[in-house]
C-alpha cells in the first residue's frame, strides 16, 4: 500500500474559534492508482491533498507513504520526501516566464544537485514524454495554456516521483484543452504505472479517475468506481 490514512483530522486557528478541516478520514491508495478527490469549495478536499503532499500535517490521526509515518517527521524529512517522492501540478502553472520549457523542467534537479548533462537528458525526456519535443526551447509566453501545463507536469515527471498531486490541474483551461490534458494523466498512467490523485470540484474531469473519493465537510461520503 503507498498511501494510508486512519482517522486523519485536521483543526485550523481561526480567531477564538478551531475550523475542522477534516473529521476522521480514513483512505488507502495503492501504488499505480488513478483516484480523484471531488468535493465543493470548503469541502476539505485541498486540505486532504496538502497532507497527502507533506506539505502539512494532521492534527489528529496517522498518515502513513510508502512505509513512513509521516505525522512524526520533522520539516526536513517532509521536504525531502516532496522532493523525492511526490510531484506536484497546479492550476496556476508556475512557470518562469524568463526561461524556456527545457530549464524550467530542469529546475527541481538543480535543487537535487543533479550534474548539467543529466538534467538535460532527464528534461528532455520528460518533455517528450508529455508531447513537447519540438517545444522545449521555447519560453512559457510563446506556449499554449495546455502546453504550459503540459511543461507543468513534465516538471512533475522529471524527478521520476512515486506519486503526483494534481489539484485543478485543468482549472485555467478550456473543455478541450483540458481534456487532453487529463487524457495525458491517464496515458502517463497506464503507461509508467504512475500513481495520480487528481483534486477537482467537476465531475467531468473526476470521471478519469478509476475510483472517486466524494468528500463534504471534511468526511469521505463515499467512495465510487468509474
Amino acid at each position: 500500500m503507498l498511501i494510508e490514512l486512519k482517522n486523519v483530522k485536521k483543526y485550523y486557528r481561526t480567531g477564538k474559534l478551531n475550523v475542522k478541516a477534516l473529521d476522521g478520514v480514513d483512505l488507502s491508495v495503492e501504488g499505480g492508482e488513478f483516484l480523484a478527490i471531488m468535493g465543493p469549495s470548503g469541502s476539505g478536499k485541498s486540505t486532504l491533498l496538502n497532507i497527502i503532499g507533506c506539505l502539512d500535517k494532521p492534527t489528529e490521526g496517522e498518515y502513513i507513504l510508502n512505509g513512513k509515518n509521516v505525522e512524526r517527521l520533522n520539516d526536513d524529512e517532509l521536504s525531502e520526501i516532496r522532493n523525492n517522492y511526490i510531484g506536484f501540478v497546479f492550476q496556476t502553472f508556475h512557470l518562469l516566464p524568463e526561461y524556456d520549457a527545457l530549464f524550467n523542467v530542469e529546475i527541481p534537479l538543480i535543487y537535487r544537485g543533479i550534474s548539467a548533462r543529466e538534467r538535460k537528458e532527464r528534461a528532455e525526456a520528460a518533455l517528450e514524454a508529455v508531447g513537447l519535443k519540438e517545444r522545449m526551447k521555447h519560453k512559457p509566453l510563446e506556449l499554449s495554456g495546455g502546453e504550459q501545463q503540459r511543461v507543468a507536469i513534465a516538471r512533475a515527471l522529471v524527478q521520476e516521483p512515486l506519486l503526483i498531486l494534481a489539484d485543478e490541474p485543468t482549472g485555467a483551461l478550456d473543455s478541450k484543452t483540458g481534456n487532453s490534458i487529463m487524457e495525458l494523466f491517464c496515458r502517463l498512467n497506464e503507461e509508467k504505472n504512475l500513481t495520480i490523485i487528481l483534486v477537482t470540484h467537476d465531475e467531468k474531469m473526476a470521471r478519469y479517475g478509476k475510483r472517486v473519493v466524494h468528500i463534504l465537510d471534511g468526511r469521505i461520503e463515499s467512495i465510487t468506481l468509474n
